[in-house]
């Protein structure tokens, strides 16, 4: 399978929760070889966003495509081979051991060529290892730690191989080794020419780590654009409200 992405694009994409507009009007489109920081306060709609770009939810307006087709009309296991979604939490209710956690990243693949549930297609070992889970993978996925288990989700998610990968706040739980193994991560995804999208709060991880930023301010407002010209203090006040400028270690 090539490893480029294919050009996920959203068209004047509209999000709402109830009656409150989130996002109004984006377009959007995730370039091949990038990786696109999203950040805003809680409840900004970050969520919603990753949640529609896989094609889980609809808009309340406008539309997303897979390379010029209509992302809803693809099957759902077309646009798993493709797009690959980490989302914030697991519900949980998964008794099996690490191993078979992170093996069900490859289902997409295996249920299309007609192999049943529980066949593991490929070799496990580099993920579980890249991700530290070698010592764990006979271990029952619910006796780990909140941070063990988050790396689960992410080798899964590695496992997948999706060439459009979303993640969600892909940094909780994690200790900062494994914060930065994630973000080294990103990047070789995104240098072997696939697309990498990652909702964050810290600013200078965003800075360090992501070659555009999304800022969502909850009421429909967004901006688009580098690091450079999107994180400034007043701009981190703005998103965040009063005194959140602090977070932003500017350099020089």
């Amino acid at each position: 399978m090539e490893s480029i992405a294919p050009r996920l694009t959203a068209f004047q994409l509209t999000l709402q929760a109830g009656t409150r507009t989130l996002v109004d009007s984006l377009d959007l489109a995730l370039e091949p070889g990038e990786v696109l920081g999203i950040l805003g306060a809680n409840g900004a709609g970050k969520s919603t966003l990753l949640t529609v770009l896989a094609g889980l939810a609809a808009p309340a307006q406008g539309r997303v495509t897979l390379d010029g087709s209509a992302l809803d009309t693809l099957p759902p296991l077309t646009r798993a081979q493709y797009i690959g979604l980490l989302p914030q939490g697991d519900e949980g209710g998964f008794f099996g051991s690490v191993a078979d956690y992170v093996a069900l990243g490859r289902f997409p693949f295996d249920a299309a060529h007609g192999r049943l549930f529980g066949h593991v297609s490929g070799d496990l070992a580099p993920q579980l290892a890249a991700w530290k889970l070698t010592e764990l993978a006979r271990r029952p996925l619910a006796t780990l730690s909140g941070g063990e288990r988050q790396r689960a989700r992410l080798a899964q998610l590695a496992v997948q191989a999706p060439r459009i990968a979303l993640l969600d706040e892909p940094l909780t739980h994690l200790d900062p080794a494994h914060q930065a193994r994630l973000l080294a991560w990103a990047r070789s995804e995104a240098d072997a020419g696939r697309s990498v999208v990652l909702t964050l709060h810290d600013p200078n991880w965003a800075a360090c780590h992501c070659d555009r930023l999304l800022f969502l301010f909850g009421d429909g407002r967004w901006q688009l654009g580098s690091p450079a010209d999107l994180l400034t203090p007043d701009s981190l006040e703005t998103l965040y409200g009063p005194g959140t400028a602090t977070l932003w270690r500017q350099k020089g």
